[in-house]
């Protein structure tokens, strides 16, 4: 019995010293993975951001990590050239963990000497386990800023992010308690929640929930209040139909503007059975034109407001890219493909507003047989299933003739009859006929 026990001790004793010693040269291996994954990741997306691990001196219960991340033309445009983190790390039995430092860059320290009296509001933490997975949490303390002869007070935040060693598989939950410019800006209880999991590198499907309790904006004329936002987005990948479905569900508790009031505002958008390669080549369009942005105005002089003179560049960009998205576009008029307007609903002094809107494809078809539906408004009941349902308040419209009086020669009724204080439109598609409020649409 004390031959076993003693075995035991000793297995226990040799586990316990090397286990610290297998943990470091694994997470050492992860991590090392880990950046070839994520450049890999930026290289094939277009973008010139890249990270590098400069130094890793690795010791039998500790490491030291030094990274730098490059943010490319990006960086330039704001004067950034890397961002330097010093990483150092404890080897545990069942993993390792780190605290991660910015004392290396200047710009970093600088700010944290002049404008927080010394006191680093930053902390970083990583958790390295055993099966290779990554969790670090970054808690930021509040501070006060002065801008402009006036004070800015950045609340409280802290915020999780976990990561297969892969960087397949991304947990991002954040919550902040917001940000206060007197007489200006107010922007309250903010909170993130999404889990991400690649398909490819453009690609990744998941959920995205955002919250905040309040946001007010007030440029000394007009106040803009938003209370209880929230925003859900929803990416879902169909393998066996090579097919992607997107959703985003806002919503709004109460907003004020000017005088009015509007409250229980919400709106689900979908568009379903989108074509996944079709889908990725916009999003490839779309990444690379941003990037090429980017590049483009790293050697400009910066403008006043950078972020109006990004968004013209960008514009233009775009419109450079227009054959290319037309056709990645038609890839996507695939049958089956439906756009929908769901639950919507608000709340306005003049009433409520209710309503629902579903159009899909019957048939596959491309961008030429838009044409015929120009000059020919029948053919599209060959191509075109729909389905609406919409009611608003007459107060908001009022007897507006374009509303209530047929604006085709084929229609019987308006879009909208007046039901009471409401206007309420039905529209279907049955058998390649349109009805509107009931009556056929009658086509020549």
């Amino acid at each position: 019995m004390k031959k076993i026990m003693l075995s035991l001790v000793l297995i226990l004793l040799i586990a316990g010293i090397g286990a610290p010693i297998f943990n470091g040269m694994m997470i050492e291996r992860v991590v090392k993975n880990a950046v070839d994954n994520i450049n890999t990741r930026y290289a094939d997306t277009g973008s010139d951001i890249r990270l590098r691990i400069v130094q890793y001196d690795r010791n039998f219960l500790s490491s030291k990590i030094q990274w730098e991340i490059y943010p490319g033309a990006l960086g330039r445009v704001y004067g950034i050239e890397k961002v330097i983190l010093i990483e150092r790390a404890k080897h545990g039995i069942l993993g390792t963990t780190s605290t991660t430092s910015l004392e290396k860059n200047r710009w970093f320290s600088t700010f944290v000497k002049n404008e927080l009296e010394g006191k680093n509001p930053l902390d970083i933490q990583t958790r390295y386990d055993v099966l290779g997975n990554i969790k670090s949490s970054l808690t930021l303390d509040g501070f006060s800023i002065k801008k402009e002869d006036e004070l800015v007070d950045i609340l409280p935040a802290h915020f999780f992010i976990q990561s297969d060693k892969e960087v397949k598989n991304l947990i991002f939950k954040g919550n902040w308690e917001g940000i206060i410019a007197p007489g200006k800006i107010k922007l309250a209880g903010v909170s993130l929640d999404s889990t991400q999991d690649k398909i490819t590198s453009y690609i990744w499907q998941g959920k995205t929930s955002i919250s905040a309790d309040h946001i007010s904006l007030d440029d000394g004329q007009n106040l803009f209040e938003i209370a209880g936002f929230t925003s859900d987005t929803t990416v879902a990948y169909d393998k066996k139909t090579d097919s992607i479905s997107l959703e985003m569900a806002p919503g709004i508790t109460r907003i004020k503007f000017q005088g009015d009031t509007g409250r229980d505002l919400f709106v689900r958008l979908c568009i379903n059975k989108i074509d996944a390669r079709g889908y990725e080549e916009i999003v490839k369009i779309y990444s690379r034109a941003v990037n090429d942005t980017i590049k483009s105005i790293e050697s400009q002089q910066p403008a006043e407001d950078m972020t109006d003179y990004i968004m013209e560049r960008m514009e233009k960009q775009i419109s450079k890219t227009a054959p290319q998205l037309i056709t990645a576009c038609e890839k996507l008029l695939r049958k089956g493909l439906e756009i929908k307007i769901a639950d919507l609903r608000a709340q306005l002094p003049q009433g409520k507003i209710k309503g629902d809107i579903s159009l899909s494809l019957s048939q596959d078809m491309t961008m030429i047989q838009f044409i015929p539906i120009a000059m020919q408004p029948s053919a599209a009941l060959e191509l075109f299933s729909l389905k609406s349902d919409i009611c608003i308040p007459h107060g908001l419209t009022g007897d507006n003739p374009n509303l209530l009086s047929p604006v085709y020669p084929g229609m019987q009724t308006g879009l909208f009859l007046k039901k009471g204080d409401n206007l309420i439109h039905s529209a279907e598609t049955r058998e390649g006929k349109l009805f509107v409020n009931g009556q056929e649409v009658l086509f020549n």
